[in-house]
């Protein structure tokens, strides 16, 4: 009885000395030590020149005074990652594993931070080669934040470095919605890309039409082009790969380098030498392609015609005489005994006289040079950006 009365009494005084702990932990100094920390950290001398330091560029400089502020003070979260920047920039892939690492173990994270460590790990692993590890961590991002900008852009490079095109792809599509700008033009050759791996899956049907739809956002892929008429072919269906390649020619004959070959393998299979001959013969004249005159030297002399190749070394000494490609080409003729005689000595001194240049495929947005056909720059990673020229 005496209980229940006092009943009331207990649950007053109980809540009163809730509400006073309250207020000794606002006013007390130990209830505001986290914050005062971080902020003490931040106004701290080694806190503002490491930072100034790591703006203007001076990497030992920052993480020398950003060390010295992580000695003092856990708190100021922003120090943790960009010293872990830092260390990344620097080389030192462990160091900066490390200290990201330290940082997710914490309690008390916001999502926005637990997000901001997540990629600043996955990018650790990345640069340190570590690509499972790093697509795994970015994944982790968008479990927390489904239209991070940064996780998603990281995602589409990572999947086109391991030739995951699909899931470029996806990732592509996504980033482009959140960043609300359409790059038809990346989304084209990921999608050439993604159709090619349909394609070699044995998916004809749904290949040729994800090759159509790459070519209708961006007209000027000559990759979808490629796929779909090598597709076409694949299935017997010369003809029809015999169009897709005029179209693209008509429209790329810049890019004519690219497709000689399997210009050759479709009129073979359409059992039509001469009309081979023929579009060789419109991309040299009409065009000025070096490697459709060279290709179709090579034929004539196969052919034992030896009027059309007078004719094709006179258009090559003339509009190509400096090229290294070309005077190779011409010594070894000469060297077989299947260069035509009259045309022996004007080739001799043209060959003596000229300056040899080399014959590169030249990256129109880098200058990165190369001798092989590349679909895609090493150096810069622009699509479709090599050009045929002397250099």
């Amino acid at each position: 009885m005496i209980a229940h009365l006092g009943e009331p009494w207990v649950i007053a005084l109980a809540i009163l000395v809730f509400l006073f702990g309250l207020f000794l932990g606002a006013r007390l100094p130990f209830g505001r030590s986290r914050r005062n920390q971080a902020k003490d950290a931040r106004q701290s001398p080694d806190y503002i020149r490491g930072m100034y330091a790591m703006l203007t560029g001076d990497v030992e400089t920052a993480i020398e005074r950003l060390s010295r502020v992580v000695e003092v003070s856990t708190e100021p979260i922003e120090v943790y990652l960009a010293l872990g920047n830092l260390f990344r920039q620097r080389g030192q892939i462990d160091r900066a594993i490390r200290v990201h690492q330290s940082l997710l173990t914490r309690h008390g994270l916001s999502e926005e931070e637990r997000v901001l460590a997540l990629n600043a790990l996955g990018s650790d692993f990345r640069t340190g080669g570590f690509m499972d590890r790093s697509q795994r961590t970015f994944k982790d991002v968008l479990a927390l934040n489904p239209k991070d900008p940064d996780a998603l852009a990281q995602l589409v490079k990572i999947s086109e470095d391991l030739g995951e095109w699909g899931e470029a792809y996806e990732f592509a599509v996504r980033l482009q919605k959140v960043q609300r700008h359409k790059d038809n033009r990346h989304l084209s050759y990921l999608l050439a890309q993604k159709a090619q791996f349909m394609a070699e899956g044995g998916m004809h049907f749904r290949a040729a039409w994800s090759m159509r739809r790459a070519i209708r956002l961006h007209p000027e892929n000559i990759l979808a082009y490629i796929f779909l008429a090598q597709l076409y072919l694949k299935v017997g269906k010369a003809d029809k790969a015999l169009k897709i390649m005029e179209r693209a020619l008509r429209d790329m004959p810049h890019k004519s380098f690219m497709v000689i070959g399997l210009l050759k393998e479709i009129f073979m299979a359409k059992q039509d030498a001469e009309g081979y001959l023929q579009i060789l013969r419109s991309l040299a004249l009409d065009h000025h392609q070096k490697r459709a005159l060279i290709q179709e030297l090579q034929e004539f002399t196969e052919l034992k015609r030896p009027e059309q190749v007078k004719d094709v070394v006179r258009s090559l000494v003339k509009h190509f005489g400096r090229s290294r490609l070309v005077q190779r080409l011409l010594w070894d003729m000469k060297r077989k005994g299947s260069l035509p005689p009259d045309l022996e000595k004007d080739v001799a001194n043209i060959l003596a006289s000229s300056e040899q240049m080399m014959d590169p495929f030249t990256c129109i947005y880098c200058g990165y040079k190369t001798l092989e056909i590349l679909h895609r720059c090493p150096n810069c990673k622009e699509w479709n950006s090599f050009s045929d020229g002397e250099g």
